[in-house]
C-alpha cells in the first residue's frame, strides 16, 4: 500500500460516514413525511453538504504526489471531513417523525455555521500550511466568501437571510466543484 492509498482509507472512512449520516437521516424524513413538516433550506443545506463531502474525497486525489505526511498535515486534511461529518450528524434531530424542520434548522443554525465557518478556515489553511502553497489563489478566494456566507449565517435568524444565501452556498459548491475539482485519470 502506497502512502496516499493509506492516507486516504482514513479520508474515505470519515467521508463515508458523512454520507452515511446524510443519506440515513434523508431516508428516515422520507418515512416521516406525512408527520413531519420539510423545509427547503434544510433541504438544500443537507444537498450542499453532501457535496461538499463528495468534494472533499474527490478533491484529494491532487495529493497522491505527496511524498511524506506528517501528524499536523494529517490532522489539516482531515479536519474537512470531520467538519462536514459534524455538520451531517447535527442536520438532523434524533427523531425525524413529528419534527418540524424548519424550527430545528434555527435552533441549530448558529452552530452548524460557526462548525462550517471553523471547517472553512481550516481548509483555507491547510495547503499553504501542510505544502507552502500560496494562501492567495482562486480555490482559497471562494473558501474565504464562503466562510464570509457562513458568518452571516450564524449571526442572523432571519428567514430571509437563509433563504437567499443556502441557494448560494449550493452554487458555491456545484461552481468549486465544476471549477476546480481534478478528473481522476
Amino acid at each position: 500500500m502506497d502512502r496516499f492509498s493509506f492516507v486516504m482509507v482514513l479520508l474515505s472512512i470519515i467521508v463515508g460516514l458523512g454520507v452515511t449520516e446524510l443519506l440515513t437521516n434523508v431516508a428516515r424524513q422520507i418515512q416521516s413525511r406525512a408527520r413531519s413538516q420539510s423545509y427547503w433550506v434544510h433541504s438544500l443545506l443537507v444537498a450542499v453538504v453532501f457535496l461538499a463531502l463528495l468534494q472533499q474525497w474527490l478533491e484529494s486525489w491532487d495529493q497522491r504526489d505527496v511524498e511524506s505526511w506528517s501528524f499536523v498535515v494529517l490532522l489539516l486534511m482531515l479536519s474537512g471531513p470531520i467538519g462536514l461529518y459534524i455538520i451531517s450528524h447535527l442536520l438532523y434531530p434524533k427523531q425525524a417523525e413529528g419534527s418540524d424542520f424548519k424550527a430545528y434548522y434555527f435552533e441549530n443554525a448558529r452552530m452548524l455555521y460557526l462548525i462550517a465557518a471553523a471547517t472553512a478556515v481550516i481548509a483555507t489553511l491547510y495547503r499553504p500550511v501542510a505544502f507552502g502553497d500560496t494562501l492567495i489563489d482562486p480555490d482559497n478566494i471562494s473558501s474565504l466568501i464562503l466562510l464570509s456566507v457562513f458568518l452571516i449565517l450564524a449571526a442572523f435568524k432571519r428567514p430571509v437571510i437563509h433563504e437567499i444565501l443556502v441557494p448560494l452556498l449550493l452554487t458555491a459548491v456545484l461552481m468549486d466543484v465544476l471549477i476546480f475539482i481534478p478528473t481522476i485519470s
